[in-house]
């Protein structure tokens, strides 16, 4: 917010802006927080490891069925095929994307 001091022939003498936060109390809490949840160790699965090696979970977890990725699978099959076509070709400085067609 902006207000505007005057002097006694309308001009202008001073101006004062005063932000409001951008972030409430409750906001940065919840950042925190969840800060805070990022940063413990967890396991390729996802799981947090205190999660997954607390012996009170020990047969609660179960795994559906996979997933299959068809961009990772296309993008491993076109760098399979490059390797072959330029044996070396340095792979690690190949920057790859991945475009879906319409």
């Amino acid at each position: 917010m902006t207000s505007y001091e005057y002097d006694d022939e309308g001009r202008v003498v001073r101006t004062v802006t005063v932000r409001e936060p951008e972030f409430s109390a409750y906001d940065r809490a919840l950042f925190l927080d969840h800060w805070q949840r990022e940063k413990e160790p967890r396991g390729s699965h996802g799981w947090t490891i205190a999660e997954a090696t607390d012996p009170e979970n020990q047969f609660k977890f179960h795994v559906p069925a996979p997933t299959k990725d068809f961009a990772a699978e296309a993008l491993h099959k076109e760098q399979e095929s490059y390797k072959k076509r330029f044996p070396t070709a340095d792979m690690g400085s190949i920057l790859w994307r991945v475009e879906k067609k319409d």
